[in-house]
């Protein structure tokens, strides 16, 4: 019986699921990470074949649902040949987006893969290794029964491994599927909780070990820096190390810069393209894509929000300029603070002032705006990229006054009373 083996942990891989929000505006960006989940998973084959692995253990969400075609079973199963070729065994129990009442099709496995059934917590001893792997798939998507109170004890004379894909005591934005307390996961005796569901590579307790790797390929802005799998070790029967290894294709991250310091525009797009740089630092030479925040003041402030179509240009050229593999998923722009009342002569700040609360002039506003609005298609305009738009459409007049006297004051400059 051999005492010292590594093996590697892997959830939520999610095959063939579309990578959203960006992906679906930007053509470029669709044709990059078109097949991201993919590779991420060959990835994690890689990794076990270069570490030697004496198995995987994958816990849960191989896929993302019902498969619009064979190629996504094809692949899951080309690519676990690869780890049997490799004399590499695999674990899979099945969570809610791959559960038995979804995925209706199977295809045979390689030798050496075992897939959990739903009905009960199965074992499987490996003589070899002296371990024993646990584990129970989910038969319908939404399992609320807290599966981990049916598994088997654990072998007394084995290193234990149980594999569970559940949110444990409970996690937003992710479904409270078999839930269960990490007291009764401590308290089972098994030796290492092989978690899924949750997206985030987080460990949860060292005694015994209750890992969560994360997803394989961030797919979305919420799901933010380096994904992948972890390595475990273990030497004479205990756990040595648990490492996170990336494995992901296509990288997001958010990036939030403060420029109110800016005193002009060009300081305020140093500022952003210093967020940007920033965030690509992160990437570790992958496509990216960033959602960035600004926050600006006094006149760049100004100037940026009055002629909002040109700032953004500026900034998605700057993103272009730094890295043909970076793109900005979203660029939100906050002002803060009032406009100088210096920047325009005194009976124009009085009269715009008074505006704010003239029923005549919102009157005006609206039925001049009304004409405009309705030549526009209904799904015309960011509102993100053209909050004054949606200012329109919402009637929001406050809103439209200062735009109005944000635009004059840009245009006119500062002047002396």
């Amino acid at each position: 019986m051999q005492t010292d083996f590594t093996f590697v942990h892997a959830a939520d891989i999610h095959l063939d699921s579309p990578l959203t929000g960006l992906a679906r505006k930007d053509e470029d960006f669709s044709k990059l990470v078109r097949g991201a989940t993919r590779r991420a998973f060959a990835n994690v084959v890689q990794l076990a074949i270069d570490e030697g692995a004496a198995f995987v253990v994958i816990s849960g969400d191989l896929y993302d649902g019902t498969w619009k075609d064979q190629g996504t079973g094809q692949f899951a199963v080309a690519q676990l040949a690869r780890l049997s070729r490799a004399g590499i065994r695999a674990f899979i129990v099945f969570g809610n987006h791959d559960a038995e009442s979804r995925i209706s099709r199977h295809l045979t496995m390689p030798p050496g893969v075992h897939v959990f059934g739903h009905r009960a917590c199965e074992t499987v001893l490996l003589d070899d290794l002296g371990v024993s792997v646990h584990g129970r798939s989910y038969r319908e998507v939404a399992t609320v029964e807290d599966l981990a109170a049916t598994y088997t004890p654990p072998n007394a004379l084995a290193f234990n491994i149980a594999l569970l894909h559940t949110a444990l005591g409970g996690n937003p934005p992710h479904e409270n599927y078999a839930p269960c307390t990490l007291e009764r996961l401590r308290a089972s005796g098994h030796h290492y909780w092989a978690l899924g569901h949750v997206h985030e590579h987080s460990v949860r307790s060292r005694h015994p070990f209750v890992v969560y790797p994360g997803n394989t390929q961030g797919r979305n802005i919420r799901e933010t820096g380096a994904k992948g799998a972890v390595v475990v070790r273990v030497n004479e029967g205990a756990v040595r190390s648990v490492e996170h290894r990336a494995c992901d294709e296509v990288r997001f991250a958010r990036a939030e810069v403060d420029g109110r310091p800016a005193r002009d525009m060009t300081e305020l797009l140093g500022a952003a393209g210093d967020g940007l740089r920033e965030a690509l630092r992160s990437a570790d030479g992958r496509p990216m894509a960033v959602r960035l925040a600004l926050r600006a003041g006094g006149a760049p402030a100004i100037q940026a929000t009055a002629d909002r179509e040109w700032f953004d240009g500026e900034v998605h050229a700057m993103a272009a300029a730094l890295s043909d593999s970076l793109w900005i998923e979203k660029l939100s722009l906050t002002t803060v603070g009032e406009p100088a009342a210096g920047g325009l002569p005194s009976e124009l700040n009085e009269l715009l002032a008074a505006a704010m609360d003239d029923t005549d002039c919102a009157r005006a506003v609206r039925e001049g705006i009304a004409p405009l609005l309705g030549k526009l298609p209904a799904d015309v305009g960011d509102p993100d990229r053209f909050p004054l738009l949606s200012a329109a459409r919402g009637l929001d007049i406050p809103t439209l006054i200062a735009a109005a006297r944000n635009l004059v004051e840009a245009r006119l400059g500062p002047a002396d009373d």
